[in-house]
């Protein structure tokens, strides 16, 4: 059987500096936890699950992961921190560079030095990721059809359809432009969806105009700087979320565009940015899609039963549509 001191020699660091490095406590260099990490992977090194429950171990730490830092994932670490704190539990933030550090996080999972991992965005594969979940209870709030890793996504393509619905319900088949997030991501492939289908009903409505940006930060400004220099006559623009949209609304004016008066702007997920700036939008309750990852979280380490609350999203119109 493969002990702690088994895996301080392979990794050449003492007994305490393994220990802190697996148990998530104490300082350790992250060179140093790297080489326990690697070392306790590649010997099997799992601690004993029975041993920690009764010496009362449960770390009481969540791992919070996301790949960068956008407004959403400020709402959503505030959601969940508030109600992990009810019961006890903190929170350790991860943002990865790569699927390498993602791997050491899930690593430290198995390990036991996190009791949960809650993952605002992935770098690995579900398929990889699922194979953790063993190790205790894995959420995300990605479209993901997993069977292991419990996902409060919502669909977007209704939600799209409605905007653009109600676009042509108010204005006819006017020309749409659409700023959209990552192309491979299930939800940009939804909305796409959602285009194509709308294209094929309204055949004099152009919605050719379609820019993407993988990353928030300054997406905005650069599709409205995009948006400029076109040549086509664009009436109404989408945008994937309220902070991009408020952005993008920002450079425009500074530009001399005037909203709405000269172009309709459209948001998504009813964010504080989108009430600011009066923007029209889709009320996707991120909070209750953090209740509901929390909630899973909390009811499958306390062993109680879960109840997913049922979100109704809804179009949101305000005066700058």
């Amino acid at each position: 059987m493969v002990t702690i001191f088994d895996v301080a020699k392979a990794a050449g660091v003492s007994k305490s500096t393994a220990s802190r490095a697996i148990s998530g406590q104490g300082y350790v260099s992250q060179a140093s936890k790297a080489k326990v990490l690697t070392a306790a992977a590649k010997l099997g090194y799992t601690p004993s699950i029975l041993a920690r429950q009764f010496r009362g171990q449960s770390t009481k730490n969540i791992g919070f992961i996301a790949r960068t830092y956008y407004p959403a994932v400020g709402e959503l670490l505030k959601y969940c921190t508030n109600i992990l704190k009810k019961y006890g539990y903190g929170v350790t933030i991860y943002f990865t560079k790569d699927k390498a550090e993602e791997a050491n996080i899930l690593e430290s999972f198995r390990l036991h030095a996190l009791d949960g991992l809650f993952f605002v965005a992935n770098r690995n594969n579900w398929s990889y990721i699922d194979r953790y979940t063993e190790y205790g209870p894995i959420v995300t709030w990605r479209r993901t059809d997993n069977q292991k890793v419990y996902s409060s996504y919502i669909d977007h393509y209704p939600l799209y359809k409605q905007i653009l619905d109600y676009i042509y319900t108010e204005y006819g088949e006017i020309n749409i432009g659409h700023v959209l997030n990552d192309s491979a991501k299930n939800n940009t492939k939804a909305r796409l969806r959602a285009i194509s289908e709308y294209t094929k009903l309204h055949p004099n409505s152009d919605n050719s105009w379609i820019v993407y940006y993988p990353e928030q930060e300054n997406a905005g400004q650069q599709a409205a700087l995009n948006y400029l220099t076109t040549k086509q006559t664009i009436d109404a623009v989408i945008v994937y979320s309220d902070y991009v949209a408020a952005e993008f609304m920002s450079t425009l004016r500074v530009n001399g565009i005037n909203i709405p008066e000269e172009l309709k702007l459209f948001g998504f997920d009813n964010s504080d940015f989108g009430k600011f700036m009066n923007i029209s939008t889709i009320d996707t309750y991120l909070a209750i899609q953090a209740k509901n990852l929390t909630n899973r979280i909390i009811c499958t380490l306390e062993h109680e039963t879960f109840k997913e609350i049922t979100i109704v999203p809804k179009v949101v119109i305000r005066q700058t549509c």
